[in-house]
């Protein structure tokens, strides 16, 4: 199993693409949220969306979802493409297609679509499970932010490669609260963590200063993305920051992570 990055960037993160990834096993290709500059941050690591076999979102923001609409119009008007799969928590559906997507693709000439013509769509029912080439994944609900009626969630991935028996935490854009997925950090060979690096805390994100008083062991598994431009501009520093903090350190956009049975390999 591989996982690359195609950016991590935060929402707001201008020089290095959103925070979106893809999964290749036995040469397909999962992709995990599609922000809105999807289209772009495929090309820079030579993909397409014709490469694309199937599509997991985690939550609703425009950073996760914004290059849908362009993959679902792309796929239908493509005479040799069939529509994607999309993994997606059946309680997000209904909102995806009514609040996001229904203005820009429920008409087409002659015709009024719903979110099933353009994608083949597997809702995650409430045992938080779906399976994709021989991989396991594993729903993590994690808090993202309250809007002063309704907890919004994020729902992160253990991603369980079979074949390697190997464990990899997504944790999805999260709040900090380390309590509620100590279970996921325990059980995982590698976390991929949601790391913001602003100045002022936003408070929807976990913040650099409250990720690295997390235990040791944790750290040492733990690769850091969704951070703001001042990573960008001065990697190498903030580089050198994490790992002296323990950490793996931060990803950049096209890094690849290659998990087999006897561990994982970094790669540009």
């Amino acid at each position: 199993m591989e996982i690359q990055f195609l950016g991590t960037g935060s929402a707001f993160c201008l020089h290095n693409y959103q925070s979106n990834l893809l999964i290749k096993k036995n040469d397909q290709l999962l992709l995990v949220d599609a922000g809105g500059d999807l289209r772009f941050s495929l090309n820079n690591v030579g993909y397409s969306i014709r490469d694309i076999d199937a599509l997991y979102i985690s939550h609703l923001h425009n950073d996760h979802i914004g290059g849908m609409e362009f993959i679902a119009l792309f796929t239908y008007f493509d005479p040799t493409r069939l529509p994607l799969k999309l993994f997606i928590h059946q309680t997000l559906i209904k909102e995806l297609w009514e609040n996001a997507l229904k203005a820009g693709l429920s008409s087409v000439q002659n015709k009024m679509l719903t979110l099933e013509d353009y994608f083949n769509v597997h809702p995650i029912a409430s045992d938080h499970i779906f399976e994709w080439q021989d991989i396991l994944f594993t729903l993590i609900p994690t808090t993202h932010m309250f809007n002063g009626q309704l907890t919004i969630l994020t729902y992160g991935l253990m991603i369980h490669d079979k074949s390697s028996g190997s464990q990899v935490f997504f944790t999805g854009d999260t709040q900090f609260y380390p309590k509620s997925i100590q279970t996921a950090y325990d059980q995982s060979n590698i976390i991929i963590h949601d790391c913001e690096t602003s100045v002022f805390k936003s408070g929807v994100h976990s913040h650099y200063d409250d990720i690295k008083t997390l235990d040791q062991q944790i750290k040492a598994k733990t690769y850091l993305w969704h951070y703001q431009d001042n990573v960008v501009m001065d990697f190498d520093i903030w580089q050198k920051k994490a790992q002296h903090d323990g950490f793996r350190g931060f990803v950049a956009k096209g890094d690849r992570l290659t998990v087999t049975e006897n561990g994982v390999s970094r790669y540009k």
